[in-house]
C-alpha cells in the first residue's frame, strides 16, 4: 500500500505524527507532501524536529498570498506529482488549505481521498475553515471522525454510512503520547496561555482592537506565542506599545513539546484555535473561546469552554470569573485512534 499525505499547517504535523510513525512500523509506503502553507521554521521545521518526522518527500513551497491563489497553486502542483507516481490513495488531515486542494487533486485524478478528522460543523458559510472541511468530506472516500457528535452531522448529511467511521482525535494521540513519554505534569498556574490567529480576529482592526483590550482589562500574566500573521497586524494597527504596558508576554511561536509544558502549567487558555481548545480540555483547562464559532459543541456541553465575540469587558471577566461548570468526561477517544485509521485503511487499499 502506497498513499500520499498532504500536510501544511501546524495541525497537520501534530495529527502526522503518529500517522507516520504507524506507517514506519508496518512498512507502508507514505509519501509525505508538505504544501509551504505555513513556510518559516517557528511555524513548520520546528514540529519536524521535534517529532522526528522525516524531511517530506516533496516541499511544494507554495507562496501563501491569499486562500484562492494558493488552494488553486497546489492543485496544480499536486496534480503533477499524482500523475507522475500514483498512489493507491491520498490523505489530508482537518480543514485547512492544504486539504481543499488535496482532496479535489485527488478526486480530479480519479483517485480515492480520506479525510481526517471530517464531519466538523459550524454555521457560518464563508468561514475559511467551513468552506474546506465541507469540500473535503463531499469528496472523501472515507471520513475519519473525532467524536460522535461528527459521525451524527454527516448522517444527517446523509452521508452513506460505509464512508464514516469514528476513529477518535488523533490530536489527543500525539497529546497523550507526548505527556507521557517526557513525564509532563499538569496543574493550574499563574499564567493564562493565549493563541490568536483566525483571519476573522486579526484582519478587522475593531475586531483586533477589542480583544487587545480586553486582555489588558483583565490584569492578569498571559503568554501569547504570536503567529506572525497576528503579530504583523497588531503592528500594523499600533496596538504594540498598548501590549508593550501590558501584563501580556507576546512570544516567538513554539514547537509542540515546549507548547503543551507552557499549556500543561497554565490556569486557563485563550484561544481560537479548533486544535488548541480540544489540547485544552484533554489537559482540564478551562478555555475562553475568542470567536463565536462552536466546533466541538461537546466541550461547552460538559460545561469547560465559553465563546465570546469582540466584547472588552465580556473577555475580561471572562478571563477573572469563568470556571468549568461541569464533569470533565472522554470525548476524543481512547489515544489509538492512528491505529484505528491505519487498520481501516489497509482494509480498504491494501
Amino acid at each position: 500500500m502506497k498513499f500520499f499525505s498532504i500536510i501544511g499547517t501546524r495541525p497537520n504535523f501534530v495529527k502526522e505524527f503518529l500517522i507516520n510513525r504507524e506507517c514506519r512500523k508496518r512498512g507502508i509506503k507514505e509519501v509525505v507532501v508538505h504544501t509551504g502553507q505555513h513556510y518559516d521554521y517557528e511555524m513548520s521545521q520546528v514540529f519536524f524536529d521535534g517529532f522526528n518526522l522525516p524531511e517530506p518527500d516533496h516541499y511544494l513551497a507554495v507562496e501563501n498570498i491569499n486562500s484562492a491563489q494558493f488552494s488553486a497553486d497546489v492543485i496544480l502542483q499536486l496534480n503533477k506529482l499524482l500523475r507522475k507516481d500514483p498512489p493507491d490513495f491520498v490523505l489530508s488531515y482537518g480543514d485547512v488549505n492544504s486539504t481543499l486542494a488535496a482532496a479535489i487533486a485527488s478526486t480530479k485524478n480519479g483517485m480515492p481521498f480520506a479525510h481526517v478528522e471530517g464531519g466538523v460543523r459550524g454555521s457560518c458559510l464563508y468561514n475559511p475553515e467551513e468552506i474546506n472541511r465541507r469540500v473535503a468530506d463531499v469528496l472523501a472516500e472515507v471520513i475519519y471522525c473525532c467524536t460522535k457528535t461528527d459521525v451524527r452531522n454527516l448522517e444527517r448529511e446523509n452521508y452513506n454510512s460505509n464512508r464514516i467511521v469514528l476513529s477518535g482525535d488523533l490530536m489527543n494521540d500525539a497529546l497523550v503520547d507526548t505527556i507521557e513519554s517526557h513525564n509532563i505534569e499538569i496543574s493550574r498556574g499563574d499564567y493564562i496561555v493565549l493563541t490568536l490567529h483566525r483571519q476573522e480576529n486579526v484582519v478587522h482592526p475593531d475586531r483586533l482592537e477589542s480583544i487587545i483590550d480586553g486582555l489588558i482589562k483583565s490584569e492578569r500574566r498571559i503568554i501569547f506565542p504570536a503567529h506572525p500573521r497576528t503579530l504583523k497586524h497588531i503592528q500594523q494597527n499600533g496596538l504594540m506599545e498598548r501590549l508593550a504596558k501590558s501584563k501580556i508576554e507576546v512570544v516567538k511561536p513554539m514547537g509542540y513539546l515546549e507548547f503543551v509544558r507552557l499549556m500543561a502549567g497554565a490556569n486557563k487558555v485563550l484561544t481560537d484555535s479548533g486544535g488548541v481548545r480540544r489540547e485544552a480540555y484533554l489537559m482540564k483547562k478551562p478555555c475562553i473561546v475568542l470567536i463565536e464559532i462552536s466546533w466541538f459543541p461537546e466541550i461547552s456541553e460538559a460545561g469547560w469552554k465559553v465563546l465570546t465575540g469582540p466584547d472588552s469587558k465580556k473577555i475580561a471577566y471572562l478571563i477573572n470569573e469563568f470556571e468549568p461548570s461541569g464533569e470533565h468526561r472522554s470525548i476524543f477517544g481512547d489515544g489509538a485512534a492512528h491505529v484505528k485509521i491505519i487498520n481501516d485503511l489497509e482494509n480498504r487499499f491494501g
